[in-house]
């Protein structure tokens, strides 16, 4: 069967001027997806973000420029049925994101993390009651080791959602010991607990350590509250402690 010039020649006309637009919008989405992978990475990187997420989100986001020049691209050459099409991607995406909804809500948390660092590889942190030292930040976990060598794998989703403690943000954290001494040896100055703490190695002068009466118990003995700051925490308190049972001994000092 012949066919008719007179329905060639406008269908061939009309994919023609189709095939036009649709290589200008993939030329310009290509252009445009570039400069947008460009700039993404340019701004991570300005904020110091992970390198391995300033790769990924540059990339993704080139990859969502791409898809939505794919989509115009579609859209030219199915016009009325391009509706249909998008309602069947939509759905398929809508059931694949219910399914995986907890391993993409650890993948962007994992991604808040590296962009955001509220915590770093080697700070000692503190959430849902776990507190260990940093050993690895993924995408969809975070590694914790403790302090008595355990192994806790903490899914990132959780740092959206509950307070997380950065116990070494800052150099140096308060710590605290307890003084009980006789009621009858009088009252315990800051000025006894500086000379006491002034000579022990890792206690910061400032700010300068404090005490406190807190109560006095039946027994007739006074309790104090002691306070001072220090950037190695463990090691300080021992000392502390020692020092504050040699300036006192006829008290009891406990952590």
């Amino acid at each position: 069967m012949p066919l008719d010039p007179a329905v060639v020649g406008p269908t061939l006309l009309d994919y023609g001027a189709r095939t036009f637009w649709a290589l200008l919008v993939g030329a310009l989405t290509l252009l445009v997806a570039r400069a947008v992978r460009s700039v993404t990475m340019r701004a991570l990187a300005r904020h110091r973000a992970h390198g391995n997420v300033t790769v990924l989100l540059g990339n993704l986001s080139q990859l969502a420029v791409i898809i939505i020049g794919a989509l115009a691209i579609i859209a030219i050459y199915t016009r009325d049925a391009f509706g249909w099409i998008l309602g069947s991607f939509s759905i398929v995406g809508l059931v694949v994101g219910l399914s995986l909804q907890d391993i993409l809500k650890n993948f962007f948390a994992g991604v808040w993390v590296l962009v955001e660092r509220p915590f770093r590889i080697g700070d000692t942190i503190d959430v849902t009651g776990f507190q260990g030292t940093v050993e690895e930040i993924s995408f969809r976990t975070t590694q914790l080791r403790t302090a008595d060598g355990r192994e806790v794998i903490v899914p990132n989703g959780t740092f959206m959602t509950s307070p997380v403690v950065n116990l070494t943000r800052f150099p140096t954290r308060r710590l605290a010991a307890w003084l009980a001494l006789p009621e009858d040896k009088g009252a315990l100055s800051a000025d006894d607990v500086r000379t006491a703490l002034a000579k022990v190695d890792g206690i910061s002068p400032e700010p300068a350590p404090q005490v406190e009466l807190r109560s006095i118990d039946g027994d007739g003995k006074a309790q104090y509250l002691v306070t001072f700051w220090s950037a190695d925490s463990d090691s300080a308190l021992a000392r502390a402690l020692g020092a504050l049972r040699a300036r006192f001994p006829q008290g009891e000092v406990h952590g």
